[in-house]
């Protein structure tokens, strides 16, 4: 019996001794932040922040932007011509865009009114496009003709359909002495995997849907006020005055919004925006700002150790 319990000791003492070697439990680096650590680590991120706010300014300011409300200029359905000075030279390429403002493309039904296998080139009928409501027919659109001049049956499905394809702004714009490329303006992956159109979309679609204009308007704004890419100038437009024709279609009066003209340059960081540069500058001084509070617990804490040192001293 006392042997019995002999061999299984001398078994779970070598069973311990297994699992130690293969465990082999490694004391864990736990990193304790005191005054001194945050007040380093704050200051560190406080230089990082400040400096990239500061680059960002600096960039920001070498952007040309040249903005012209003409939506009272111009009449809706006529065509103006306007004249832009242009500040300083603004060098290629020069983006072209269109700003709303007042436009709520983020209103909940607004967004949901689409149906995203008919955009991708599904022909669907009028059954199956509830999403789309309340422009699910042409009729509810209000066009009578397809983009290719065939006469559209009222009761058949809108093609496409929705209240944001509905809405799409249609204004034209060109330039004296000066070319726009309306090409390449929509997302890669939007004109290669979400958008399409049937064999017969000349027949049934008011718009095409392929259309890069139309592919950029459908991609809604998450502001009220916004900006949309109408396309590029591949060459410098030099200080002075710069005729822009513009044919104005899209009516704002009913939601009293906004309409202008836009020419920017661009840099490495994209167009003219404060609000990163800013975000940056705020974090950088908060960050500062904790480092200061640090500096000052690790004073205080420092002082009342050395005070009650000096009690106890006189104590002793």
């Amino acid at each position: 019996m006392e042997n019995e319990e002999l061999i299984k000791a001398k078994e779970r003492k070598q069973k311990l001794e297994r699992s130690r070697f293969k465990q082999q439990t490694l004391p864990a680096w736990r990193p304790v932040p005191t005054l001194v650590t945050s007040m380093i680590t704050f200051v560190i991120f406080g230089i990082i922040f400040l400096t990239l706010g500061i680059v960002l300014i600096v960039y920001t300011e070498e952007i040309v932007d040249v903005e012209y409300r003409y939506d009272n200029k111009c009449s809706v359905g006529s065509t103006c011509q306007v004249n832009l000075t242009i500040p300083e030279k603004m060098k290629q390429p020069v983006m072209v865009y269109y700003q709303l403002d007042n436009f709520f493309q983020n209103h909940r039904r607004y967004v949901k009114s689409v149906d995203y296998d008919q955009l991708s080139g599904e022909n669907k009928g009028v059954g199956s496009l509830d999403a789309c409501d309340p422009i699910k027919t042409n009729s509810d659109l209000g066009f009578t003709q397809s983009y290719g001049g065939v006469t559209l049956d009222p009761s058949a499905a809108a093609n496409p359909c929705g209240l944001i394809a509905r809405s799409f702004f249609n204004d034209t714009f060109s330039m004296f002495n000066h070319s726009i490329d309306e090409t390449d303006i929509a997302w890669d992956s939007d004109v290669e995997e979400k958008f399409g159109q049937p064999a017969n979309a000349a027949d049934i679609q008011w718009i095409s849907t392929v259309d890069e204009h139309f592919i950029v308007w459908m991609r809604t704004a998450g502001m009220p006020n916004f900006r949309k890419l109408w396309g590029r100038v591949r060459d410098d437009i030099p200080k002075g005055t710069l005729t822009i024709t513009i044919n104005n279609n899209y009516d704002v009066s009913s939601f009293d919004g906004k309409k202008t003209f836009v020419l920017s340059t661009t840099n490495a960081f994209g167009g003219k925006n404060y609000f990163l540069s800013i975000c940056y500058l705020i974090v950088g001084a908060l960050s500062f700002a904790f480092a200061i509070v640090n500096l000052i617990g690790n004073i205080l804490v420092n002082r009342n150790k050395l005070g009650h040192d000096g009690n106890n001293a006189h104590v002793d």
